[in-house]
């Protein structure tokens, strides 16, 4: 069966419009066969953006493998001085994001871009927040850890959300590695928030 780590899906589409709430919020998403998660926004992106603080207020974000949208709706309604840049592999879960942005009314300035991980992205962010394609295999998530670490500013932040049981740990150890330095802000029924700060 095809992931959803792919191009351009060969599943056949079957749009319809979900609803969710997070940290109380209600918010109403587009989804579609081949992308992440399509019937519920996952858990693990709901304990990651639960767990989310910062104290920076015009903060450029990278919302990479963003699927359709759910961080930077979140954040962008949350935040309204932040700027997005929004990545995905996936060309159907960035029609849905462009969708979703102006189902949710988002007036953030957003970008949103069809790409492997950070491969030619020059540009820098303030913030990194990801919920890794696992299925595509640790050579990728540890991928786009290296290069989020590459693309951060100074004192910029790095947030991942990985079950233990698919690869935390591992990932955790590179981003101690990367950065010297690590925090577990939350665990979560197996779901581990891991925030990094670039410091040098």
């Amino acid at each position: 069966m095809e992931h959803y780590y792919t191009k351009n899906p060969n599943i056949s589409s079957a749009e319809k419009q979900i609803t969710s709430y997070i940290n109380n919020n209600r918010y109403s998403f587009y989804t579609d066969n081949g992308v992440f998660s399509k019937n519920e926004v996952d858990f693990g992106t709901k304990s990651l953006l639960e767990a989310f603080y910062t104290n920076k207020e015009n903060a450029k974000v990278c919302d990479l493998g963003c699927g359709y949208g759910v961080v930077t709706i979140y954040l962008g309604n949350s935040y309204p001085n932040f700027s997005f840049t929004m990545i995905d592999v996936n060309n159907r879960s960035l029609e849905l994001s462009a969708k979703n942005i102006n189902l949710n009314q988002l007036k953030n300035n957003i970008k949103l871009y069809e790409n492997d991980a950070l491969d030619s992205i020059e540009e820098k962010f303030d913030i990194v927040i990801t919920n890794p394609p696992i299925r595509a295999g640790k050579q990728v998530v540890h991928k786009m850890i290296a290069q989020s670490y590459d693309r951060l500013n100074i004192d910029g932040e790095l947030w991942v959300v990985i079950q233990k049981k698919q690869g935390m740990p591992s990932c955790k150890k590179l981003m101690e590695q990367l950065f010297e330095n690590v925090e577990v802000v939350n665990r979560n029924k197996g779901y581990y928030t891991l925030k990094s700060i670039k410091n040098k």
